[in-house]
């Protein structure tokens, strides 16, 4: 075996990331080989990422990416074991990374293991543990299109919303991201009232005739009650219908439908609301 030279040591160790006696290892296995090296050091941290595959993910990260060009985005949870790893600079641009792979692809849905196995995926996957050595998992993908896109990942980067309006906003672009936010804490079940599962409709109608029928109100208003239970299930439940969280310029709340309106925007045409370990 010939001797590496300390400055290939140093080269490799620059190029990976990886610790000097690693990096030296490598090198040492592959007789200077560089291109070598990397590859043995590709397989070998293949291997462990096998070894650590059963380890619990309880921490993780939302990434986002938005193509604003082409008009599409993708929103993924990559999971990892620790916190501090979940806000390492590498673990962040990984799930960024792949946010956008996933955000270049052809479904709504895709399947994040078969994500997970593409080629270039594959590769940086394989690099991050490398350095990190961490158990690492690609839990849930989504991607979405539309005439104008926003996002927002909570300061932990444990949360995060992706959505597609049908307009730019004409007065105020940060109207898109305060609907962000807004959906974020408000988790609404649906965008509008047709996204609403019939049967939990019918669940909230059923209860309240059943109150008030217990409570002895007159045989003729108790549909109306029923009715009154269900528009006010709507505009707690339903995007569209929820006040927003901002007040206005004279501290007055609206609708996010008016509120959407108002700047020239009809609808959302899509939200993803995704949360690290739910």
């Amino acid at each position: 075996m010939k001797a590496i030279p300390a400055q290939m040591v140093k080269n490799l160790r620059e190029r990976t990331g990886l610790p000097m006696m690693e990096c030296k290892e490598a090198l040492s296995e592959c007789d200077g080989d560089i291109d070598a090296a990397l590859e043995w050091l590709r397989k070998k941290h293949k291997g462990k990422m096998t070894e650590r595959a059963g380890r619990a993910t309880g921490e993780g990260r939302i990434g986002v990416y938005i193509d604003e060009a082409k008009k599409l985005g993708g929103i993924i949870e990559l999971q990892c074991e620790t916190a501090p790893v979940a806000k390492n600079e590498m673990f962040v641009s990984l799930a960024d990374g792949i946010a956008r792979k996933v955000a270049a692809g052809s479904e709504a849905k895709p399947n994040p293991d078969a994500v997970r196995k593409e080629p270039q995926v594959d590769a940086v996957f394989t690099e991050t543990f490398g350095r990190l050595r961490e158990a690492m998992n690609l839990r849930q993908c989504r991607r979405i299109e539309g005439s104008y896109l926003a996002s927002y990942v909570h300061h932990d980067g444990k949360s995060g919303v992706l959505l597609a309006l049908d307009a730019e906003p004409e007065s105020d672009k940060n109207i898109a991201a305060d609907l962000c936010m807004h959906t974020l804490f408000t988790e609404p079940l649906a965008i509008d009232r047709a996204g609403v599962p019939q049967e939990q409709v019918e669940r909230v109608r059923s209860e309240a005739i059943e109150i008030a029928k217990a409570e002895g109100k007159p045989e003729q208003i108790v549909p109306k009650i029923a009715d009154g239970k269900v528009n006010a299930f709507f505009s707690e439940r339903v995007l569209m219908e929820q006040l927003h969280v901002k007040t206005d310029d004279y501290g007055k709340k609206k609708k996010v439908g008016d509120v959407l309106k108002q700047a020239g925007v009809n609808a959302i045409t899509d939200v993803v609301i995704m949360k690290v370990g739910v």
